[in-house]
C-alpha cells in the first residue's frame, strides 16, 4: 500500500470553522524511544494509521515497512507523558514479530486489531523479512502488556495482493451481549475486492463488484507538479445497529468521489447477494481515502486526499454537494491518510505528507505529519452537516 495514508484557497467560512480544530501532534521526522537515531534510517519511518484509545489515552500508530531501516511498525504514544509537539513513539507490546502494519482499530470491547500484511514493499530485506501469509490480530487493552487474544492467517487465495490492502473496520453485533460474534471487514484496492473473516467461525471470504473499481484517475498536486495514482475501494465505515445487529456499512474508492451502502447483513452471510446502494456524489475534487460515521451526529466525515481538507455529510440528509461541507481546510495538512472518532467523540485526523506515488517520497522543511483534534459536535456547528433538532410548538 504505498503510503495511501491532502492546494486549497482557504475561504473565508473555512477559516472560521477551523478554530475548533486543535494541532495536538506534528512531525518533520518520527523517532522511536530507546533507539539511536543512528541505527535506522529517520526519513523512512512514515505513519499511515492510528487510534485513539480514551481511556489510557494512548495513541496506537501504525508506521508500515514502505521502505529500508524501520526499526517499529507498530508503536504507541501516552499522551498523557508527551505534552510536547513532537514526541518520540515507543514499541507497542508484543509487536517484535511483525512484519508490516497499516492500520490499527480498536472495537467497542477494547480489542485493538490490526492486519499485518506480511510483506514489505522494498527489495533486499527477504531474509530478514520473509514473505508470509497476512494476519488478522487483536490485543486485549484491558490487560497489562496487552496479550494477543485471536489470530488468523488469511489464505493467499482470499487475501490477494497483500501490499493493496487499505482500510478496515471492526463489525461487533452486539457488544452489550458479549464480544463473540465478530466480523472484520478488510479493503483491497489492488484487487477491489473486499475480504470478510467471522472471527466465531474462523473463516474468510472475498467480496468482488463493480463499485469496488477505481471509477477515474485521481490527481495530487504538490509544488505545482501533477501526480496521478488509481485506487479501488479503500475506506469503510460503519452506521448505526438495527435491532438484529446489522449495520449499514459505507464505503467509496481512493479513485472515486460517489459513496455507497450495503447491509452488513449481505457481509456477514458467506455467498449472500450483494446489492449496494450508490447514495450519491460529493463532487468533482472530493476523493478521499479514509472516512468515519460519528453516531453522535450522524454524520460521516471523510480525509480528503487533494484538497487538503476534512469535509463532511449529515445521513440525514441526501447525498450531493449541496448537503456536504467542509470542517477543516490547511495548506499544511498535505495528504489525509486516516480519520478516526473515539469513545469521547473526539475526531482525530492524520496526514503524512506523502501522495500514493510509486518511487517518489517527498521531503519537507517543516513538519509535515500532523495529528488533528475536534470535538464531533462543534465541528459542525454552522455547517450543512449540523442538524438541529426540530423545536415542538
Amino acid at each position: 500500500m504505498k503510503i495511501f495514508m491532502g492546494l486549497i484557497a482557504v475561504v473565508s467560512l473555512q477559516g472560521a470553522l477551523a478554530y475548533h480544530v486543535e494541532r495536538e501532534y506534528a512531525w518533520k521526522n518520527i523517532t522511536f524511544e530507546g533507539i539511536d537515531q543512528a541505527s535506522y534510517n529517520i526519513e523512512n519511518s512514515i505513519p499511515t494509521a492510528f487510534v485513539h484509545d480514551a481511556l489510557s489515552k494512548k495513541i496506537i500508530i501504525a508506521i508500515p515497512r514502505l521502505y529500508p531501516q524501520v526499526p517499529i511498525t507498530l508503536t504507541q504514544l501516552d499522551t498523557t507523558k508527551h505534552p510536547e509537539r513532537s514526541p518520540p513513539l515507543e514499541k507497542f507490546p508484543g509487536s517484535d514479530k511483525l512484519t508490516s502494519v497499516y492500520q490499527p482499530m480498536l472495537d467497542e470491547c477494547r480489542r485493538l486489531w490490526i492486519v499485518d500484511v506480511g510483506q514489505v514493499e522494498y527489495k533486499g530485506d527477504e531474509q530478514k523479512y520473509p514473505k508470509k501469509n497476512p494476519a488478522i490480530i487483536a490485543y486485549d487493552l484491558t490487560k497489562d502488556n496487552y496479550p494477543e487474544i485471536d489470530r488468523y492467517e488469511i489464505p493467499i487465495n482470499i487475501a490477494g495482493n497483500q501490499i493493496g490492502f487499505g482500510g478496515f473496520t471492526v463489525d461487533v453485533t452486539n457488544p452489550k451481549e458479549g464480544c463473540g460474534k465478530t466480523f472484520i471487514y478488510i479493503t483491497n484496492f489492488e484487487d477491489n475486492t473486499l475480504i470478510v473473516y467471522d472471527q466465531e467461525k474462523k473463516d474468510s471470504w472475498k467480496i468482488s463488484h463493480g463499485s469496488f473499481k477505481p471509477e477515474h484517475e485521481s490527481n495530487f498536486s504538490h509544488n505545482g507538479a501533477q501526480y496521478k495514482y488509481k485506487a479501488g475501494i479503500f475506506g469503510i465505515t460503519l452506521g448505526d445497529r438495527d435491532p438484529e445487529g446489522n449495520r449499514p456499512a459505507y464505503y467509496l474508492g481512493g479513485s472515486s468521489t460517489k459513496l455507497f451502502e450495503v447491509s452488513t447483513e449481505a457481509l456477514k452471510k458467506k455467498g449472500a447477494k450483494f446489492d449496494p446502494v450508490r447514495l450519491g456524489d460529493r463532487g468533482r475534487h472530493t476523493e478521499a481515502i479514509a472516512l468515519v460515521y460519528d453516531p453522535k451526529t450522524k454524520v460521516i466525515f471523510f480525509a480528503e486526499s487533494d484538497s487538503r481538507q476534512i469535509s463532511c455529510w449529515n445521513t440525514q440528509k441526501p447525498l450531493n454537494h449541496k448537503n456536504t461541507d467542509v470542517i477543516y481546510a490547511s495548506s499544511k495538512f498535505i495528504f489525509g491518510t486516516d480519520i478516526q472518532i473515539d469513545s469521547d467523540s473526539q475526531l482525530w485526523f492524520l496526514s503524512n505528507g506523502q501522495p500514493p506515488i510509486d518511487n517518489l517520497k517527498l521531503t519537507f522543511d517543516k513538519p509535515h505529519i500532523r495529528l488533528m483534534r475536534v470535538d464531533t459536535k462543534n465541528s459542525i456547528r454552522r455547517t450543512r452537516c449540523e442538524v438541529k433538532p426540530i423545536k415542538k410548538p
